[in-house]
């Protein structure tokens, strides 16, 4: 598999920023019209196209960490990518003049596609933790600048993380007739829900029990996100605040390859209000 963060120059953590800087960058330098490596410049725009979008950039990363250990898949597999990542070139290269007579063909072409579009439509949309278990489809109505209503199936994947945003192509502003309509735009809230808190793939919930059952150790019965039923063995001597790590029970990371996050239990101990005599008891023991 091909390793993108190398291709751009950038480590493995960088932020959106960085990797945006990096591709522009290279970009200035093997752009095809400044007579710059066809080849490099390719290879820089396909991990681009990867590495700034949130979802493939998900997937991208889970198949590098597990692809190659699991049946064999992550060899196989292959990105989809646009072919000139052109949300950012009327950004830096209008100011450039490439090639003989100031002539700028490729960045040209970008603008003038860019230009003939009405505007996007932004929406956001909320779902809790508990649908994102599992693939879900919702409508949503949105209004035009025109102030026509206007409705939208969104495909939800399982595992949607917060913030990602869906592209709808041509769903969006068609006030000027005379040219494409522009895109509509869903950006994705991912709420907490049902006592669960989410931490990128992993799962968090509390569990309460008494002293006596964190001294001896008990079984707990756990009901999950997927409306399923799961035992927790809590070792005796359980400190408060312990977090039992229950592996594969948090969210969903690649359906083809089965891989999901973790789920951690916090233990809460309550300790109960004793009579005298129950007190003295203890101090026995």
């Amino acid at each position: 598999m091909k390793n993108y963060y190398d291709t751009l120059g950038v480590s493995d953590d960088a932020s959106d920023r960085e990797i945006k800087q990096a591709f522009k960058s290279i970009a200035k330098k093997e752009h095809p019209d400044r007579g710059g490596d066809t080849t490099k410049f390719k290879e820089a725009n396909e991990a681009y196209d990867t590495l700034k979008n949130s979802s493939k950039k998900q997937e991208y990363d889970t198949l590098r960490k597990y692809g190659q250990n699991i049946g064999g898949h992550g060899s196989g597999f292959k990105f989809t990518t646009s072919s000139f990542s052109d949300d950012i070139f009327e950004d830096f290269f209008s100011g450039f003049s490439f090639g003989e007579q100031g002539t700028q063909p490729f960045a040209r072409t970008m603008r003038r596609q860019r230009r003939n579009v009405n505007r996007s439509i932004n929406v956001r949309m909320s779902i809790s933790i508990k649908e994102a278990m599992s693939s879900i489809e919702k409508t949503i109505s949105y209004k035009l600048p025109s102030g026509k209503e206007e409705f939208a199936t969104v495909k939800i994947p399982a595992g949607c993380q917060h913030g990602v945003t869906f592209k709808y192509r041509g769903m969006g502003d068609n006030s000027d007739s005379t040219v494409l309509r522009g895109d509509l735009l869903v950006q994705m809230s991912v709420l907490d829900s049902d006592g669960y808190t989410r931490k990128n793939n992993d799962l968090y919930t509390d569990k309460v029990i008494n002293c006596f059952d964190a001294i001896r150790g008990c079984e707990l019965k756990l009901k999950t996100l997927t409306n399923t039923t799961i035992k927790i063995q809590v070792p005796p001597g359980t400190q408060p605040n312990t977090l039992i790590l229950c592996k594969g029970q948090g969210m969903p990371i690649h359906k083809t390859l089965n891989i999901r996050g973790n789920l951690y239990v916090k233990i809460i101990i309550l300790i109960p209000e004793l009579s005298q005599t129950d007190l003295n008891k203890i101090k026995d023991l």
